[in-house]
């Protein structure tokens, strides 16, 4: 049987003066601004740049889609640099205080890479991207686009342009 309506469900009276603030952990300044952008942030995901090492780059990689491991793809983040970011370097942030291993958040790993591997690996393949751009110029210079047509004609080299212009594009937060 239950208890009659509004029985235990009374409010006391509290006079203004008399409340009793919520007890405050004192934490870092560091700390308290972790704590804060983490609460304010819908994304779970988001790493706040002060919790980064100097000279390291944090980012979320694939460990496993709906529960299969991705054995291969991780060894490849292994192998070319990505280390796994153990928990008890962030104890509380991604995990519960006190695990040990390393930090996952639905399929995904948390890895960290040295900056200077990261600027080497982007100056590669920003030179692979112009390889490739200055391939398909040269194929139009030259008038190999594979046509049945005669693309060496001097007439098809004096038509054959390239235009180069440049768009700034808006990138979405």
């Amino acid at each position: 049987m239950g208890r009659p309506p509004g029985s235990r469900n009374k409010t006391k009276p509290v006079r203004i003066g008399e409340e009793t603030p919520p007890k405050v952990t004192k934490f870092s300044k560091a700390d308290e601004a972790m704590r804060a952008a983490l609460e304010e942030d819908d994304n779970m995901l988001h790493i706040p740049p002060e919790i980064i090492p100097d000279g390291m780059r944090y980012n979320w990689k694939t460990f496993s889609v709906l529960g299969m491991q991705q054995s291969r793809r991780y060894g490849r983040y292994e192998a070319t640099g990505w280390s796994p970011v153990p928990a008890s370097r962030h104890p509380g942030l991604f995990t519960p205080k006190g695990y040990e291993g390393q930090i996952e958040y639905d399929g995904l790993v948390l890895m960290e890479k040295p900056e200077e591997l990261c600027r080497q690996t982007e100056a590669r393949e920003f030179l692979k991207a112009r390889q490739q751009v200055q391939a398909k110029e040269q194929q139009l210079r030259g008038g190999d686009v594979g046509t049945t047509l005669d693309g060496r004609h001097r007439t098809a080299l004096q038509t054959n342009k390239i235009n180069k212009s440049y768009e700034r594009i808006d990138i979405p937060d």
